[in-house]
């Protein structure tokens, strides 16, 4: 058994809890998604960083070959150590678009499907 406990570790309803820092303007965003959806801050943070981590370690099981290297622009760039290539995905005919396979439907897609970057596409998107 341990006989020392760390000075950042705090006992909540059951739970170990460490406090960390955020940026203000990330709590602030967070906090007020919360507050529309109707939840508490701490909950809704909580959440955001589970959903995260349960979508890394699907899309690690899905292509562990697979990993996002870069977004520049309107370019999602996803790294394929299967072929030792790398792989643009981007917007063409609002469609996502992989210019590897030249593809509108290959693993590059399905796995640029599950990352928020492809989120940012289609926002640019609509922004024009």
């Amino acid at each position: 058994m341990l006989s020392h406990v760390r000075s950042d570790v705090v006992k909540r309803g059951g739970k170990e809890v460490i406090t960390v820092e955020i940026f203000r303007d990330t709590y602030e965003i967070m906090k007020s998604v919360a507050e529309k959806k109707r939840w508490n801050t701490k909950e809704y943070i909580n959440s955001v960083l589970k959903d995260a981590i349960e979508r890394d370690k699907f899309l690690q099981a899905y292509a562990p070959f697979l990993i996002k290297v870069g977004y520049e622009g309107n370019i999602l760039f996803i790294r394929d150590s299967k072929i030792g290539k790398t792989a643009e995905i981007f917007l063409r005919e609002q469609m996502l678009y992989c210019n590897l396979c030249e593809s509108k439907d290959c693993i590059h897609i399905h796995y640029a499907l599950a990352l928020p970057e492809v989120a940012k596409l289609y926002l640019k998107r609509a922004a024009k």
